[in-house]
């Protein structure tokens, strides 16, 4: 793989990068900035909307079609497409690109995600929440080969996140010329957390704005037949629809063509954390269960005073046996069921156990339906907790009807 730097790019080197609108091209030099306009000129990047863009009638016949779409891991990462990993800040979403970004760059197998052994292929990543030392852990303790993954940054310690205005210009245009450089073609390219990359002027939340911003990705994309993973996170709504929960812009989920789901149950307890990743949209293909993971800790440095010195990783990964979308209507029900306060007719239940706790025999079903009225349960509640919780019938032909339990509180 080459290190040579293209001459053009050198000076960035030299000068201090800016974080204003514009990104990297802020503070270059003019004659850098001379030397860009060219390039655009030259490779027919220009934003000019006039006559002359090659625009005429073609046959079908004639097209140069583009080639069926290929997978990293068919129904959970394409090439030359854009997919969308969407889920909650703080649980560990990010912990899926970094296993994909080892499977790429060992080329190892990975079943769960129909995910072939293949040759090992480079990484690109853009970070902007995270620091380059922890994402440099995270990707060792995980296995990939740090030598195939590339940081897109302004500063020697992975700092200096690149901005992105809309269109083949700026830091994309640097992006594109560094990307024709390498040696060896990149298989996926990370950007984490997209919206921190676009610039301030464009208006996210403006349908076309928003897809102006993203097309120059799928531009991209398709060009160096990368597999481009664009992360954002969930907005605060109370809902299961994971269209409405994609934070952001609709135009995120509608330019993509592919969007993963990373999602914790709400009512999760215990020490050990894990994370349902799934596909939710899927264009071509359809949508496959979710995977459970576990969220397991690695010491990875020596525990200080100031640094627990550990990292994550995903590990033992299970078929969820259901899609994302109905693991979230689940636990949502459960969620629900939970906060639920308990009607009468459920108080009556429970009266009609602790009633029976003990009993090894039928009882009179009028001596409960006396204990529970006593007890300030209405006919209505009585009934319908009998019901449920167990079976009245008569001891003997004509005799005195007898209740027995036959449905425990989780049955």
């Amino acid at each position: 793989m080459s290190n040579t730097q293209p001459a053009w790019a050198a000076p960035l080197e030299e000068h201090e990068w800016s974080p204003e609108p514009g990104g990297f091209l802020a503070s270059i030099p003019a004659e850098f900035a001379a030397v860009v306009e060219e390039i655009e000129a030259t490779t027919g990047n220009s934003n000019s909307k006039g006559p002359g863009r090659g625009l005429k009638l073609r046959r079908t016949t004639d097209l140069r079609l583009p080639p069926p779409t290929k997978w990293l891991g068919r129904g959970w990462l394409p090439r030359r497409e854009l997919t969308v990993l969407v889920g909650a800040e703080g649980i560990g979403k990010s912990l899926l690109w970094v296993l994909m970004a080892m499977l790429v760059t060992t080329g190892r197998a990975f079943p769960m995600f129909n995910w072939a052994k293949r040759k090992p292929a480079d990484v690109v990543i853009i970070v902007t929440e995270d620091s380059a030392a922890e994402v440099e852990a995270r990707l060792r303790t995980a296995g990939a080969d740090l030598n195939r993954v590339h940081f897109f940054c302004a500063e020697d310690d992975g700092s200096g996140t690149p901005i992105f205005t809309g269109g083949k210009t700026g830091d994309m245009l640097l992006l594109d010329a560094l990307l024709d450089d390498l040696d060896d073609t990149p298989a996926l390219l990370v950007v984490d957390a997209w919206l921190d990359t676009v610039a301030g002027n464009l208006n996210i939340r403006d349908t076309q704005q928003a897809r102006a911003a993203l097309h120059p990705w799928k531009e991209l994309a398709s060009k160096h037949d990368l597999a481009v993973l664009l992360v954002t996170h969930t907005n605060r709504m109370d809902t299961v629809s994971t269209r409405d929960l994609m934070g952001g812009t609709a135009a995120l989920r509608q330019k993509a063509r592919m969007v993963l789901f990373a999602a914790r149950p709400p009512l999760e307890d215990g020490d050990r954390q894990h994370l349902w990743v799934g596909p939710d949209k899927a264009n071509t293909t359809g949508i496959v269960d979710a995977v459970k993971f576990n969220v397991q800790i690695e010491q990875v440095r020596t525990q200080t005073d100031d640094d627990p010195g550990t990292t994550a990783l995903l590990a033992n990964p299970q078929d969820a046996l259901m899609t994302i979308g109905q693991l979230l209507s689940e636990w949502k029900r459960e969620e629900q069921e939970a906060d639920r306060k308990p009607s009468k007719t459920d108080q009556a239940e429970d009266a009609i156990r602790e009633y029976m706790d003990g009993e090894t025999e039928p009882v009179p079903s009028n001596d409960l339906k006396v204990h529970l009225r006593k007890a300030g349960y209405g006919k209505t509640a009585i009934e319908e907790a009998m019901r449920a919780t167990g079976e009245s019938a008569p001891a003997t032909r004509g005799g005195k009807w007898m209740f027995t339990l036959t449905k425990s509180k989780t049955s």
